[in-house]
């Protein structure tokens, strides 16, 4: 299966990909309030975490594929 753009941003837009971001965006969310509030024993671990959720939901096709 070839991965076009097309494909990329069809499945971007895709409903149960944007229910995914969403708890992935709430979770980030209740992450972040949890490290204000001292609720973490390995900080660096959920700060990680944080990170590659971030990385996920401004994922684009240029990312994965690079363009020649």
């Amino acid at each position: 299966m070839v991965a076009t753009e097309e494909a990329f941003e069809e499945w971007k837009h895709h409903p149960v990909t944007q229910k995914l971001m969403k708890m992935l965006l709430a979770d980030r969310d209740a992450m972040k309030e949890g490290l204000i509030n001292n609720a973490f024993n390995d900080e660096s671990e959920v700060k990680g975490r944080c990170r590659a959720i971030a990385i996920i939901l401004t994922l684009e096709y240029s990312d994965l594929f690079e363009l020649n």
